[in-house]
């Protein structure tokens, strides 16, 4: 049985005095040997006493307190007339600006980004990944307003989001709730457009490895193309993976109209090694629906400087995996014989789990 789509709400419940006006980032990312980025944001003008600022204390898709206001450093608050306004840190993730008038301002600071291994940020001299949560403040009187992200980087870098595009380094977001679920991806890398079911899709590969782009590109296009299987819409129109092929960092993200893919570089070309990788993209590629089109209550609305409390995960992780290999046998990506080797390899896993008979998977997966 098909599953519609349900409509996304994304919106903040915070309502705006202020008339309407972008929110304005920019970033340079001209100097990355020491894994360094100059961050500005501006704000629409604003008449209260006093602005907050937030980083987010959790990324999304990794519903974990993490310290990232920890790599902001010299941070500058202005007015619209230049004038250096007083502030304050007031919590984890949380400046607090002074406004002795109503004023438009520009927050500055300073990003280390090396934070590779836990998909938040990464800078040197190849590439960028960019995940919004580590990287870009908010304030939460501006979350509903639409942005806009503007890359300084080098001449030979391409970049790429799920995101629209206005230019070659320029983003544009409806409001910072899908600023914060599209990762950017920018560097030299290796990138291939596609399309399946009316659908367009890119594959964006940084780093080097044993990889084979056309064999990722033709199973990324099958996979795609099974979603009607399951759903009758798309919550996207186009959707990019990214693929990291590194030397240590592991592991993988959803996002609204995108994931990301950490692999071992010389972890492509063994059977048992692309089975990894592609039911990996499968994962994310359903979390696509199940997480992000819909979502554990717990979850919603996002409250970024708090921990989001649910018993939902099972489900939201254990759903998305046992569709994951369905969608690649329909496909044609992996054989019935896979298929069941790996059906049979978690039943087993699962008997063999002593903790079954004494935690809940409720009370294993609340966080």
């Amino acid at each position: 049985m098909k599953l519609a789509v349900p409509l996304i709400l994304i919106f903040s419940p915070f309502f705006l005095s202020q008339a309407h006006a972008d929110v304005n980032y920019r970033i340079d990312l001209t100097q990355p040997q020491h894994h360094l980025a100059k961050v500005e944001v501006a704000f629409p003008r604003s008449d209260v006493k006093q602005l907050t600022v937030n980083l987010p204390v959790w990324r999304t898709g990794k519903y974990q307190v993490l310290p990232l206001g920890d790599a902001v450093r010299h941070f500058r608050a202005e007015d619209e007339s230049g004038k250096v306004l007083e502030w304050q840190r007031s919590a984890s993730g949380e400046w607090q600006v002074k406004l002795t008038q109503p004023t438009k301002v520009k927050v500055s600071y300073q990003l280390y980004a090396n934070s590779l291994g836990q998909r938040v940020s990464h800078v040197d001299g190849s590439h960028a990944y960019l995940d919004a949560s580590g990287v870009f403040v908010y304030s939460p009187d501006f979350r509903d307003q639409p942005v806009t992200v503007s890359l300084k980087v080098s001449d030979a870098w391409r970049s790429y989001s799920g995101m629209a595009s206005e230019d070659t380094h320029l983003f544009i977001a409806d409001n910072y709730d899908v600023l914060v679920d599209s990762p950017i991806e920018t560097g030299v890398s290796q990138h291939r457009a596609f399309s399946a079911d009316g659908r367009d899709y890119e594959l964006v590969v940084w780093g080097e490895g044993n990889y084979d782009l056309d064999k990722m590109v033709e199973d990324l296009t099958r996979l795609s193309g099974q979603a009607k299987a399951i759903w009758d819409g798309y919550p996207f129109e186009r959707y990019v993976y990214m693929v990291h092929a590194t030397s240590g960092a592991s592991g993988a993200t959803e996002h609204l109209n995108s994931s990301v893919i950490q692999r071992p570089r010389f972890s492509f070309r063994e059977r048992k090694d692309y089975l990894g990788f592609i039911k990996t993209a499968s994962h994310e590629f359903i979390h696509t629906w199940n997480v992000k089109a819909y979502r554990p209550k717990g979850l919603v609305p996002y409250d970024y400087q708090q921990e989001g409390i649910t018993e939902l995960l099972w489900i939201a992780e254990g759903s998305t995996s046992y569709f994951q290999s369905q969608l690649l046998l329909r496909a044609g990506v992996i054989t019935p014989k896979e298929f069941l080797d790996d059906l049979a390899r978690r039943i087993t896993r699962n008997e063999q789990t002593p903790g079954r008979e004494v935690q809940s998977v409720a009370e294993a997966s609340a966080g």
